[in-house]
């Protein structure tokens, strides 16, 4: 099972080739919303325990 930290690195990662992608197209409000989105992922993957069901105890 994949952690929650682990997970939103993926999606950072998904987010920052978009936004290069975005970038290639000249979709510049794309971009910035994109890096918006990418700053708040980068943000909650750095609060993220890297355990299961984001380090919830049972």
């Amino acid at each position: 099972m994949a952690s929650p930290k682990n997970d939103l690195d993926e999606l950072a990662d998904m987010i920052s080739a978009a936004i290069e992608k975005a970038r290639q197209l000249k979709m510049h409000t794309s971009a910035y919303i994109l890096s918006m989105a990418l700053a708040e992922v980068s943000k909650a993957a750095k609060a993220a325990p890297n355990r299961p069901n984001g380090g919830k105890t049972s």
